[in-house]
C-alpha cells in the first residue's frame, strides 16, 4: 500500500517548529541532492543541475555513497563531507568547534546521520522527494505510516525502541529501520527537523525529553487523525 503524503493534513494540525539555521542548512542541502540546484544562489558545488529526482549521475552517486555511510563513525567516509560537514566559517549552522578538537561535535553527528539516513529514504525513488519542508516529524511520520498497517505492533515496538535507545549507534540503528518503512510507504519527514532533534537527543536530559514528548504526541496525532478520517 503506498501513501505517499508529503505533509501534514488537514485536521492534524501540527504545532509549528521553527527550524535553526543548522536545521535550515542540511534541509537545503538534501533538498538540493533530491532536486538539484536552480541557480548559484545556492553556493555549492559538490551538486549538479537536475539532483536525484531528474537522474543526475552525479547526484545519484552522492545518494549511493551517503547510503553506505549511515551508521558510520564520522570521518569513517571522508568521501561524503561534502554533504554532511556543516561549514565550519559559519558558527550559526556548525557551532563552536573548539571543544572537539579531538572528534566529531554532536552537530556534525547529527547532520552525518540525518543527511545519510536521507539517503536511504531517498535510494531507488526518483518520482517523490524522501524530504519536505512541512513540519513532518520522524513520529509524525510513523504514527501516519502505523495506522492500518498490517505491522502496526512492530513498528510501536521500533518506535519505542528508538525513544528508549541508550546510545547514539542505537538511535541511529532504529531510526534507519523506521525510516526504510516509510521509504516503502512513501511517506516524507522534515530531515531539518530530524537534524535538530538528533542534536537535542544528544544534550540534557530535558532537551531529550523535549524531543521525546513531541514525537510522542506527532505519532498520537497522526494516528488518530487517520483513525477519525478513516472512520467517517
Amino acid at each position: 500500500m503506498e501513501r505517499n503524503h508529503p505533509g501534514p493534513q488537514n485536521g492534524e494540525k501540527p504545532r509549528y517548529i521553527r527550524l535553526t539555521p543548522f536545521g535550515k542548512w542540511v534541509s537545503r542541502t538534501v533538498r538540493i541532492l533530491a532536486e538539484g540546484s536552480q541557480s548559484n544562489r545556492d553556493n555549492t558545488s559538490h551538486v549538479r543541475q537536475n539532483g536525484y529526482l531528474g537522474n543526475e549521475a552525479y547526484a545519484t552517486a552522492a545518494v549511493a555513497k551517503l547510503r553506505h555511510a549511515v551508521g558510520h563513525d564520522v570521518g569513517a567516509d571522508p568521501e561524503v563531507f561534502a554533504w554532511t560537514m556543516p561549514p565550519i566559517d559559519d558558527v550559526d549552522i556548525a557551532g563552536n568547534l573548539a571543544p572537539y578538537q579531538n572528534g566529531p561535535s554532536p552537530r556534525e553527528q547529527a547532520a552525518h546521520a540525518a543527511v545519510t539516513l536521507f539517503a536511504v529514504h531517498q535510494q531507488s525513488n526518483h518520482e517523490t522527494s524522501a524530504h519536505t519542508d512541512e513540519n513532518v516529524s520522524l513520529g509524525r511520520a510513523v504514527g501516519r505510516m502505523a495506522y492500518g498497517n498490517l505491522n502496526e505492533s512492530g513498528i510501536r515496538s521500533m518506535f519505542d525502541r528508538l525513544q528508549t535507545a541508550g546510545s547514539w549507534k542505537e538511535l541511529v540503528r532504529h531510526s534507519r529501520g523506521l525510516i526504510t518503512l516509510l521509504k516503502r510507504e512513501r511517506i516524507a519527514i522534515n530531515y531539518g527537523l530530524l537534524a535538530q532533534d538528533l542534536l537535542a537527543l544528544r544534550g540534557t536530559r530535558n532537551q531529550a525529553n523535549v524531543v521525546r514528548t513531541r514525537w510522542g504526541r506527532d505519532f498520537q496525532s497522526a494516528y488518530h487523525y487517520q483513525e477519525t478520517n478513516n472512520a467517517s
